[in-house]
C-alpha cells in the first residue's frame, strides 16, 4: 500500500469511478430510449432500469473487495443492535413521508409511481453505497482523516449531480419546461451539495449507510 499522504491520487480515482458509473447509466439508457419513443413514462422505465443494471453492476463488483468493503458483510445490516432504535425513529418518519407523498398526489398513474420509486428507493440506496460506503471506504484506506474524506466525498458527491445531465435536458425537452438545462444542473449541484453535507455528517457520527439510506430517501 502505498503512504497516506499520496492519497491525492486517489481521490482522483474515485473521480474516475464515477465518470465511468454515469457514462454506462447514460449509455444504457440511450440504447433502451432509441427502441422507445421518448415520453415522460419511458423516459423513468428506462431510467431504473439503467440504474437497477449499473446497481448490481458495481456491487457485485466491489462487496468482495477489501479497500472498497473491507467488512466483507452485508452492506445493510438491519439486525444489527448499534443505532437500532435511531433506525426505527428515520425509518418511520420515511414511511410516514411516503405515505404522505402517495396521500397528496393528485394523480396516480404509473409514471408517479416510477418517480417515486425511482427518488426515494433506487436512487437513495444507488447512491448512498456508491459515496456513503464503497467510495468512502476505499478514500479511508488512504487516510485516517475523517474531515478530508468528509470533503471529498461531499464534493464528488456534488459534482456527480451534473451527470444527471441527461435526466434533466430530456424532462424539460419532453415537458417543455421553461428555463435553461444549465440552471437546472445548478440548482442540482447545489442542492447535492447541501444534502451530501447531510448526510456525510449522519455517516460520520452514526457510522451506518443504512440510515443514510433512509435521510436521503426522506430528503428527497
Amino acid at each position: 500500500m502505498k503512504s497516506r499522504a499520496n492519497y491525492k491520487e486517489y481521490i482522483l480515482d474515485s473521480i474516475f469511478i464515477i465518470f465511468v458509473v454515469q457514462l454506462a447509466r447514460i449509455s444504457i439508457k440511450f440504447i433502451l430510449l432509441s427502441q422507445l419513443n421518448l415520453s415522460l413514462i419511458n423516459l423513468i422505465i428506462t431510467s431504473i432500469i439503467s440504474f437497477l443494471i449499473v446497481g448490481t453492476f458495481f456491487v457485485l463488483i466491489f462487496k468482495d473487495n477489501e479497500k472498497f468493503n473491507p467488512s466483507r458483510i452485508k452492506i445493510i445490516n438491519m439486525l444489527n443492535n448499534q443505532s437500532k432504535q435511531i433506525r426505527i425513529i428515520i425509518g418511520t418518519i420515511f414511511l410516514i413521508c411516503l405515505f404522505l407523498s402517495i396521500y397528496f398526489n393528485d394523480e396516480y398513474d404509473i409514471y408517479n409511481i416510477g418517480i417515486l420509486i425511482l427518488s426515494i428507493i433506487i436512487i437513495p440506496i444507488f447512491e448512498e453505497l456508491l459515496f456513503r460506503e464503497y467510495i468512502w471506504n476505499y478514500l479511508s484506506n488512504y487516510t485516517k482523516n475523517t474531515l478530508i474524506v468528509f470533503i471529498c466525498i461531499t464534493v464528488i458527491y456534488a459534482l456527480y449531480q451534473v451527470g444527471y445531465i441527461d435526466i434533466i435536458k430530456q424532462y424539460m425537452q419532453v415537458t417543455h419546461s421553461p428555463g435553461y438545462v444549465v440552471d437546472s444542473i445548478m440548482i442540482s449541484t447545489t442542492k447535492g451539495l447541501i444534502m451530501g453535507s447531510l448526510l456525510g455528517i449522519a455517516k460520520i457520527k452514526l457510522k451506518d449507510t443504512s440510515i443514510c439510506m433512509l435521510l436521503h430517501g426522506i430528503f428527497s
